[in-house]
């Protein structure tokens, strides 16, 4: 496991990105300079946990991209780490290696352990919790410290990623339910809350905080988050869901997609098929004791209940990283199957179907072929990661504009647009429009006009430029125009 460490964090530092991609990187960008929720640096539920470590790694290397890139390599071990654990694979075997490789190469979790936000360690320590929640242990006083610790850990992973929470409280309930002395948990989770809440009043103060959480709330829920009260055609997001999975979390074929993205996709679906899902049956049954299988039905609920979750009250349309946290179960199921059907070859006996018996010289070349084309997606998607997005190739632009030309910009946008800009030093008059009527206050100005997203109104550009980055790098924004006027 050592060698997975240093990959793990020796390649994340490797794809580091030296811009801000998109605006919740900036908030959490901004919050390495001034921690300040009631500015929305960054904005509620605050991420206290994850801002505190970041930080800190940030006062030691004093570059805070580095920061985020070394912070997203530990939590993909820890990911890595405790996803073996939970599905108690060996890392040692040949299954173990094929569960580490897919959870090491899966695109959207390597793109987030870059990105400046906290959803890679939040997945890191909901997996931490899951697993010490479920545990099972012969010896009774080592079970209990165990499952406290796994109760503490949820409390620290409200500090980190409010969001993970649905898929972690099953386990929890269940837990709770089954154990008689259950106040030690509830005060270890207590206890765990506490750790980062207390700092963060004293910090924030009880006012602001509230308000800040009253506004973000009411603003998720009803406004711009993006969930099913704002966007409600229930198809369409069922699509972005899927979409999301399988197309943005494990790098498959999708509309428009690069031809390579074939490729995987008819390898997985060959891996699958070939397996006949006798991997999942074996190894629940045939393989482990039935108390064992009890202990994965938290997880089970947990995955349901996440994917409801997000599927009502996430924006899934836009931002296919609430996926993340299932994506080391499905990289398990892809490393069982691939097991499943290369194991054939060393089980030549009268159990094995014919089709089985057929494809046992092809195993380890479907495999491989999985596996690089898997890899292929990854590494192309991660290089681009280290390409501006459209939104950061727009501020490059219209920066090296105001300096060659030294007038300054009058830029007219969507007020998530204007704060982005504004807050990377681009000095410029901002006129921000919401509605069709605020374009009134343009008819005074006749030309130095730069618009962003979308044209003027009864007006003419002069240069129409279109910026764009692969949107399954980001969907937020992928591709902007601008007019100038």
């Amino acid at each position: 496991m050592c060698i997975v460490l240093v990959s793990c964090i020796g390649t994340r530092l490797l794809s580091t990105i030296y811009y801000i991609e998109d605006l919740d990187s900036l908030r959490f960008a901004l919050s390495m300079v001034e921690y300040d929720v009631a500015k929305l640096q960054p904005h509620f539920p605050a991420y206290p946990v994850f801002c505190f470590v970041a930080k800190l790694l940030y006062s030691l290397i004093r570059r805070y991209a580095l920061a985020f890139s070394l912070l997203g390599g530990l939590s993909t071990f820890f990911i890595i780490f405790f996803t073996l654990k939970i599905a108690k694979i060996e890392c040692t075997t040949i299954l173990g290696k094929f569960t580490i490789f897919a959870i090491f190469m899966n695109p959207l979790l390597w793109l987030m352990s870059n990105r400046y936000m906290p959803d890679a360690m939040g997945v890191a320590c909901l997996l931490a919790s899951l697993y010490l929640t479920t545990a099972q242990v012969d010896n009774n006083k080592g079970k209990w410290c165990f499952n406290t610790i796994g109760f503490f850990l949820a409390g620290i992973l409200l500090g980190i990623r409010l969001s993970y929470l649905p898929l972690l409280l099953p386990a929890l309930v269940i837990r709770l339910l089954k154990h008689p002395n259950r106040l030690k948990y509830i005060v270890a989770g207590t206890f765990g809350i506490l750790v980062w809440l207390i700092p963060l009043l004293w910090i924030t103060g009880w006012g602001p905080l509230i308000t800040a959480a009253q506004t973000q709330s009411q603003g998720h829920f009803l406004d711009f988050g993006g969930t099913v009260s704002t966007n409600p055609g229930l198809l369409f997001r069922f699509t972005k869901l899927i979409e999301s999975v399988f197309a943005g979390g494990l790098g498959l074929y999708w509309i428009g997609r690069h031809p390579i993205t074939v490729c995987t996709t008819i390898t997985l679906i060959a891996v699958v098929v070939l397996s006949n899902w006798q991997t999942v049956r074996r190894w629940f049954i045939e393989k482990r004791p039935v108390d064992r299988l009890l202990t994965l039905n938290p997880i089970i609920l947990g995955c349901v209940f996440y994917l409801v979750w997000i599927f009502l009250a996430q924006n899934i349309i836009h931002k296919s990283r609430h996926v993340l946290p299932l994506l080391p179960f499905l990289a398990v199921g892809i490393a069982f199957s691939c097991n499943r059907i290369v194991a054939v070859q060393k089980t030549k006996t009268t159990t094995n179907s014919k089709l089985h018996r057929m494809i046992c010289p092809f195993a380890w070349g479907i495999v491989v072929i999985f596996f690089i084309s898997y890899s292929y997606v990854s590494l192309y998607t991660v290089v681009q990661h280290t390409k501006p997005t459209a939104i950061a190739q727009i501020h490059k632009y219209l920066y090296n504009k105001q300096n060659q030309e030294g007038n300054k910009l009058q830029i007219v946008s969507v007020p998530l647009i204007t704060y982005y800009m504004a807050s990377q030093a681009l000095e410029a008059e901002y006129i921000t429009v919401k509605s069709e009527e605020d374009f009134v206050q343009l008819d005074k100005l006749e030309t130095g006009i730069i618009s962003i997203g979308s044209p003027l109104p009864n007006r003419v550009p002069k240069v129409e430029k279109i910026f764009y980055h692969n949107p399954y790098v980001n969907r937020m924004w992928s591709e902007l125009p601008l007019y100038e006027y």
